[in-house]
């Protein structure tokens, strides 16, 4: 099965984009540019309407290996070439849910949404999975996305897929459950105590057990409890995963 043009074919291609709104989004770009130079993220801008990439920084994660040209031109075909074999059946499912996230969970026109999934790419021949966190940049007459806005991570979860919606700014989130191969509302959004994310929050600074004991006024076991919950909340194995986790999910 040719699963690149599989996957490029369940991406919908918007209409009437005219040489006069490619020259209008300069600005667009520019502030994607600068952007870039402040976060540890990577960043693309994509275009639905030629396939490609308008926008991509150097982050290794976005690069994949390749050359920047490369990358600019072939947008989605190389992201989806550098997909383990494997992997590339799902990714079929992932990028057709996606795409039809708008159809069957009511998304309006006017909604702000963010749709988060997890692809292993290969990066120095060796897969590394990475998360997308993808959001409408702009539409056509029709509603359909034109341009998207990708941030790009190291993912948290040790799989591929994991997707998850969310509308505006909402904690409540939908995610696509492979089972059931539809989008499924999540019962109950992921919520952390303040103290456990004081506890994420000294953490990421670097400081030791003990001194985020100290710090917070609790002892090392009392600090070793919050840990143990939020990887119990997070679904994570470690604190480097959890840190991913709440950076990538806005928990701190």
């Amino acid at each position: 099965m040719d699963y690149v043009s599989d996957i490029l074919n369940a991406i919908p291609s918007p209409k009437g984009i005219t040489e006069a709104d490619y020259r209008s989004i300069a600005p667009m770009i520019e502030a994607a540019k600068t952007f870039a130079r402040v976060t540890d993220q990577g960043v693309i801008i994509s275009d639905m309407f030629r396939k490609n990439f308008l926008y991509a920084s150097d982050s290794p994660l976005v690069l994949l290996n390749h050359p920047k040209e490369e990358v600019l031109a072939k947008g989605y075909r190389l992201l989806i070439e550098n997909t383990p074999q494997e992997d590339r059946a799902m990714m079929a499912e992932l990028i057709a849910a996606l795409f039809r996230s708008n159809r069957e969970m009511g998304f309006k026109d006017d909604d702000t949404y963010t749709i988060s999934c997890n692809f292993r790419f290969m990066i120095y021949q060796r897969p590394v999975l990475v998360n997308h966190k993808v959001t409408p940049l702009a539409k056509d007459s029709e509603g359909r996305v034109w341009l998207a806005l990708c941030m790009v991570s190291h993912s948290a979860h040790n799989r591929p897929g994991h997707i998850t919606a969310t509308i505006g700014n909402s904690t409540n989130r939908m995610y696509y459950s492979f089972d059931e191969h539809s989008w499924v509302c999540q019962e109950e959004p992921v919520e952390l105590t303040q103290d456990e994310r004081s506890m994420l929050y000294l953490t990421a600074q670097g400081y030791t057990m003990r001194e985020i004991a100290d710090r917070m006024f609790r002892s090392i076991d009392t600090v070793k409890m919050y840990r143990k919950h939020v990887f119990s909340k997070l679904g994570v194995s470690n604190i480097s995963e959890a840190l991913v986790y709440a950076t990538n999910y806005h928990l701190l």
